[in-house]
């Protein structure tokens, strides 16, 4: 998952949320256009306490949170208690062990209601009255055809057999689609993230590679290729010049270019 914003990116953020240029937000804040720009620049690092406590202000957060001291945009001053959370699980969340960020995106998310209450249906039992009364009267119709001679290899009996219904087999299910949306979801709102795995494998690209040097006319060509997929190197941008003191390069000084020594197959030493 994505680390916690930079002071830049929370900048960056909060003023396109607003919907404003950076011309909009120096009239409004009475601060330079060139100093906004330059707050929300990767490199910059020095921002005044006037700038941030003018612009925690003017956006409504607090300048904790501008200075990444908090992810909270607002000040919250409420005890513990409110929030019905034991000693323990206080204790959990403040030890930094578990992932406060994905807890919180999982909390957010519009299916997360529906993951609880299916869970509280599970773990207070609400639903296995239900189960075993159905399961009950399934098992004495089966009783009852049975005393009549019905045979257990018919198909009434089979399906019968195969109707009951088992609580554990049902909210692994239930409990298990609900949670697989949420992650899914979670992983595609990260997809783009810096920290995030590539959908594409080495094992993609060795074959990519295998199946282009197949096209390949001649053996120049399928050089240019291998070279272009082991480098990341674009060789349509290079102009004749370059492309000649490239390959002279690789040529003279590396190990891939340079020929097999050896007295070659079949060949007799003299």
């Amino acid at each position: 998952m994505k680390c916690k914003l930079s002071i830049q990116e929370k900048l960056k953020d909060l003023r396109i949320e607003k919907g404003l240029s950076l011309q909009e937000l120096a009239e409004q804040t009475g601060i330079s256009r060139a100093s906004l720009g330059n707050y929300e620049t990767d490199d910059y690092k020095e921002i005044t306490h006037k700038a941030i406590v003018t612009l925690a202000n003017f956006y409504g957060v607090t300048s904790d949170y501008l200075l990444r001291l908090t992810e909270n945009r607002e000040q919250h001053r409420f005890p513990v208690d409110d929030l019905g959370l034991d000693d323990e699980t206080v204790e959990i969340l403040k030890s930094g062990k578990l992932n406060a960020r994905l807890i919180c995106e999982m909390i957010k998310h519009p299916e997360f209601t529906n993951f609880l209450t299916d869970m509280e249906i599970y773990v207070d039992n609400l639903a296995g009255m239900q189960f075993r009364n159905i399961n009950k009267l399934i098992e004495q119709t089966r009783v009852r055809l049975q005393t009549k001679g019905v045979s257990d290899e018919d198909h009434y009996m089979k399906t019968l057999e195969t109707a009951s219904i088992s609580e554990d087999n049902y909210f692994n299910n239930l409990l298990g689609n609900d949670i697989v949306k949420i992650a899914k979801d979670l992983r595609d709102s990260h997809v783009k993230d810096s920290e995030t795995g590539d959908v594409t494998t080495p094992v993609d690209d060795i074959l990519d590679s295998f199946e282009e040097l197949k096209t390949a006319d001649n053996a120049t060509q399928a050089q240019m290729i291998m070279y272009s997929k082991l480098f990341k190197i674009n060789f349509t941008k290079m102009d004749p010049y370059e492309f000649k003191t490239f390959t002279d390069i690789l040529q003279r000084y590396s190990d891939l270019c340079k020929p097999v020594k050896g007295n070659g197959r079949g060949k007799k030493k003299k």
